[in-house]
Parts: C-alpha cells; structure tokens; sequence
C-alpha cells in the first residue's frame, strides 16, 4: 500500500523500519496508552515477524484485516509514525489506530495520516464508517479525531470487561461516516 499526502507518506512496512517501530513504541505516550506495543516488541528485531507478515498482505485491501503502515516524512522516507485499521473484536466493527513519536506531534501529521487511511479504506470497500476508541484520559489523541473528522459518538464504560491498553475505566467512542455523493 502506499499512499502519498501532501507532506506524508504512508506505505508498507518493511524491515528497515523495525529500529524506529521500536523507539517510538517505547515512548511514554504509547507504552501509557498502546502498551501492547511494548510488551510485544522488546527490542527491534522482535518486531521482525510482524513486518513480515505486513509483507505477506502488503497487496490486500481488506480492510477488515488488522494492518498496520508506516507514516514517513514524504522528503525523506522516515518513518514517524504508525497508522491502520482492522476489526476490533469486542466491536465488530471496523477501528483506526495511529501513534506518532513524539518530536512529531503538534504538527497535523496524524490528522493528515489519519484522514488519508480513511480515504484508502472508503475508496475500497463498501463500509458505511470507521471508528476510533479512544481512552478518555487520552485528551490529545481526541483532538486528532475531531480535527480528522471523527465524530464522538458516545462515551463507553464496559461492565466487568476492561478494555485492553486503556488506563481509565472509560473510552470516548468516534465514528467517521462515508462522503455520500
């Protein structure tokens, strides 16, 4: 997949990117928010098999899959960020995920990263939306959203179930709709 942007590139990711993965994936935003990361990929290399197998479905536009690309600075091919989709299971419906590292946020790129992902998936499929669940504690991530067109739906606070990589109780629930013609 590759998609360019007016200051991004969004494409595959590939093995040369797993250094970078590993240092923002460390950063204290993501590990407070995303930690899944973290615990996954203990150090680059352990982030190599996953690269492989968004290798092995780099050519799928199923967005029902859960895929995960690279956000780069379309200049100079590095990767800044990460950005994808995919069902969430406990949904069953479509959800975005993006993290930015951290000398990069406050500059529009995951706003610009998220709405051109968004784009991509509507031009390929038939879905009606996307979501984005978002912790509530997490007001940054929110605004992302919002400035991307997301829209909050409603607040949830699942009963006897705690949301995997959430820190509060709660997650803001945000639905983007396709432009109908």
């Amino acid at each position: 997949m590759y998609i360019e942007t007016e200051r991004l590139i969004i494409r595959d990711l590939e093995r040369k990117d797993a250094v970078r993965l590993y240092d923002i994936v460390w950063q204290r935003n993501v590990v407070r928010f995303m930690k899944d990361w973290s615990e996954n990929g203990p150090s680059p290399e352990a982030f190599w098999d996953y690269i492989d197998w968004h290798q092995t479905k780099k050519n799928s536009k199923d967005v029902y899959e859960n895929k995960r690309y690279a956000i780069t600075l379309k200049q100079e091919d590095f990767m800044i960020g990460s950005v994808g989709m995919g069902v969430e299971d406990t949904l069953n419906e479509v959800e975005m995920a993006y993290f930015l590292d951290d000398a990069y946020q406050g500059n529009g790129y995951a706003t610009e990263a998220l709405g051109a992902l968004f784009d991509w998936c509507m031009s390929v499929s038939d879905l009606p939306y996307m979501i984005l669940t978002i912790d509530c504690a997490n007001e940054a991530s929110c605004k992302v959203a919002e400035r991307a067109g997301f829209e909050l739906f409603e607040k949830r606070t699942p009963i006897n179930h705690k949301q995997p990589n959430m820190e509060s109780e709660s997650y803001y629930y945000y639905r983007k709709y396709r432009k109908m013609n």
